[in-house]
């Protein structure tokens, strides 16, 4: 099965290795890149956590985080941790079911006054009784140009993943200045909020139980095999016999 990964790099390559490992056939075609944005003058006195929900944000703030060693880092999900994991930095905590679950394990551990490190396109700041948190931007998903062969890819691919909501509304963009039918592409989203930003029409939209690959990859599996096992119409069962 193709499926067609347009998140930026390096998290393409590693999304195309995860599910090349899972016998899928990924088609890469990055429709962003990564810019790291100057982390403005934030002093880590004063915070009893940092949050990151990105491997991005990790890499794009590497110098603030080594000077902050100290201070505990709580990630959203494995590949945030990883990317920690490389820069020889601990994790206080991993959640896999994202940001606001995680700070209530921050909250838990009994932090209250947490610096999260994020993309200029993030999610809603969790509201969380007690607790305070404070964005500071360190990177951005720049547009890159439309590839020549953007219609040809999507249309050979079995299901479109989508990492983000701005990724979802650009990908709906490009495909309908493109002339592309919507009714003939599946989607393949981590939550219902990234679903919302494609739009509708779309000849499927699957979303995963969780916020990462390997949700994904099940939930993918799942839907096509529903697919392949769904019985024929009483019509086509009558005219076999």
């Amino acid at each position: 099965m193709k499926v067609l990964i347009i998140r930026p790099q390096p998290g393409a390559d590693a999304t195309a290795r995860r599910f090349k490992g899972a016998g899928y056939a990924p088609v890469l075609m990055p429709l962003f890149a990564i810019e790291h944005l100057p982390l403005q003058t934030v002093p880590v006195d004063g915070y009893d956590a940092i949050l990151l929900t990105s491997g991005n944000a990790a890499r794009a703030a590497t110098g603030f985080l080594e000077s902050a060693r100290d201070t505990p880092i709580y990630a959203v999900g494995s590949a945030t941790a990883s990317a920690l994991a490389h820069l020889s930095l601990p994790v206080a905590a991993t959640g896999s079911n994202g940001v606001e679950a995680l700070v209530g394990v921050a909250a838990a551990d009994g932090h209250k006054k947490l610096l999260w490190l994020a993309g200029e396109d993030h999610s809603a700041v969790p509201q969380i009784a007690g607790v305070h948190i404070d964005i500071a931007i360190v990177y951005r998903s720049a547009v890159l140009e439309t590839p020549a062969d953007f219609a040809a890819q999507v249309t050979q691919c079995d299901a479109v993943i989508l990492h983000s909501s701005r990724a979802a509304a650009h990908f709906a963009g490009l495909s309908d200045a493109g002339g592309l039918s919507r009714s003939k592409i599946t989607l393949a989203t981590f939550s219902n909020a990234i679903a919302a930003s494609a739009g509708d029409g779309w000849a499927q939209i699957i979303v995963a139980a969780a916020p990462n690959d390997a949700a994904l990859m099940n939930a993918i599996e799942q839907h096509f095999t529903r697919i392949d096992c769904a019985p024929l119409p009483n019509a086509a069962i009558e005219g076999a016999t």
